[in-house]
């Protein structure tokens, strides 16, 4: 897995463009999949941060409101 931090690049919008052209493009042929949502309903709030802590999550963690 790997993570960006692409705030350095707002001034260079030339190539935060083109990056983001074949990041979707990559999406669009397939070649990169999204990682998992795992969805908590808001009144589950405790289970969620349980499975954090356990570290072993993978993609993120969503609190929905009921």
């Amino acid at each position: 897995m790997l993570a960006l931090n692409l705030s350095y690049l707002f001034e260079e919008r030339a190539i935060l463009h083109e990056g983001m052209r074949d990041l979707l493009d990559a999406f669009a042929r397939g070649e990169l999949v999204a990682p998992p949502i795992t969805r908590f309903a808001l009144d589950d709030v405790a289970d969620a941060h349980r499975a954090i802590e356990t570290g072993t999550t993978v993609g993120k963690l969503v609190l929905v409101p009921s």
